[in-house]
């Protein structure tokens, strides 16, 4: 099974993929895509969840856990039955765990991903999302268009349209 997320970011079942994304761009692919609906979807979220509210849950078949620790996240994981393990990282799971905790939960990670697709999601890495994401075997960064809205030359002036190119795409040529 095989899924797209976003257009840069496919899904396969028998991997485990870290995802750092803004979250808009996520719930774009989780709402309303019909692979979701057809395959067992876990959301897996820690104490606080950015994007659980802005699921529209008619379009997904969905089953949320929520962990409070990094112990219950392995328990969740080593229990899952799903085809799409869906977890929002909450880096407040590993405060007191010890150091054992982050490999363990990657280890949980990547077993899981052997028999589901599996996303780690960040709206931003941190130190505790960057040790379990080298243990993924994909990664991907999705970032907001970050052009300006008004560009302009290093004289001052409007940038210039090369010939053959819409009025909305822009060279480097101004920069």
């Amino acid at each position: 099974m095989e899924f797209d997320l976003h257009p840069a970011v496919t899904l396969r079942t028998g991997t485990f993929a870290a995802l750092v994304a803004p979250e808009d761009l996520v719930l774009a692919g989780l709402n309303d895509n019909p692979v979701l609906r057809r395959f067992l979807f876990l959301f897996v979220s820690g104490n606080y969840s950015r994007l659980l509210s802005g699921i529209n849950r008619r379009s997904v078949t969905i089953e949320v856990r929520r962990a409070f620790t990094a112990f219950q996240l392995l328990t969740i994981l080593r229990e899952s039955y799903h085809t799409i393990i869906f977890v929002e990282h909450d880096p407040g799971l590993y405060e007191g765990s010890g150091e054992e905790a982050i490999p363990q939960v990657a280890q949980a990670l990547k077993g899981a991903g052997q028999n589901a697709a599996v996303v780690l999601y960040a709206p931003a890495p941190d130190p505790a999302f960057s040790l379990v994401a080298d243990r993924a075997d994909r990664f991907f960064s999705l970032s907001p268009t970050a052009f300006p809205t008004v560009q302009r030359s290093r004289h001052g002036g409007p940038v210039r349209h090369p010939s053959g190119l819409p009025r909305d795409q822009t060279t480097l040529e101004g920069f």
